[in-house]
């Protein structure tokens, strides 16, 4: 579902983004260097111009009056704008037939020039294309934002699992955890050691025990005083056994 909604962000914003691109290319350039005098006391002008564009005679002043003709010689119809624009402003306005050279005369009190058109349905389809293309391009990016924010949270939580599976307990290929062997007098002796392998779980510690006292020794019996006027020595027995006579001596 995130990958679908990504994806769907992604088209709505190009979507958008095509949108503007066709509005910035459909409008007209009007650039102040094409700008042509026109002569204001009713003197025909030749002109070469573009064939289907739209084009406008700018002036100060309001009621100036133009005509138009096309390479056939046929007269063109001049209209004035539902607005003006341009500084100066633009007065009327004309639309080619073919490219080639037309002949325009106008009347005037004001210098008079003459340029592409600042309003024309060129311009009306450009304005309308970028408005479209605002409405698109901010829901293509809050859908590819909010989509990409969840695959990406998706994706964490689900290489988290991985994980949490690969290392449970008893999993095989989960490392093995051996617990050392307890102290025979910090453990109470009904206390198991856990298994080979198992994670042992924590268990309260115990109270202590109370420790019996070891058992009395007897103490030795108590040795005898020394005799008085004697030095410390015990008596020790003397035996004396009689000695063999020696040689020739026995019998006489």
């Amino acid at each position: 579902m995130p990958r679908i909604l990504t994806i769907a962000g992604v088209v709505t914003l190009l979507v958008g983004i095509g949108l503007f691109v066709t509005a910035v290319q459909t409008a007209p350039s009007v650039l102040e260097k094409n700008a042509v005098d026109v002569e204001d006391d009713g003197t025909p002008t030749a002109l070469i111009l573009l064939a289907d564009t739209e084009y406008g005679f700018y002036s100060e002043d309001a009621n100036t009056t133009c005509t138009v003709s096309d390479p056939a010689d046929t007269v063109l119809d001049v209209y004035q704008p539902d607005h003006k624009s341009g500084q100066p402003p633009q007065v009327l306005g004309f639309r080619s037939t073919d490219a080639g050279t037309y002949t325009v005369a106008c009347n005037g009190d004001a210098t008079i020039t003459i340029n592409v058109s600042n309003v024309s349905p060129e311009w009306d389809s450009s304005a309308r294309l970028a408005l479209a293309s605002i409405p698109f391009a901010l829901a293509g990016a809050a859908i590819t934002t909010g989509g990409a924010v969840w695959l990406i949270l998706r994706r964490r939580k689900r290489s988290r699992m991985v994980v949490s599976r690969l290392f449970a307990p008893g999993h095989a290929g989960a490392p093995a955890f051996t617990a050392f062997p307890p102290d025979a007098g910090a453990v109470h002796p009904d206390a198991t050691a856990p298994a080979p392998g198992a994670y042992a779980s924590p268990q309260p510690p115990s109270a202590p025990s109370a420790t019996m006292p070891p058992p009395a020794t007897p103490a030795p019996p108590a040795a005898n005083p020394p005799a008085p006027n004697s030095y410390g020595f015990a008596p020790q027995q003397v035996v004396y056994r009689p000695l063999t006579p020696p040689d020739g001596e026995q019998g006489s």
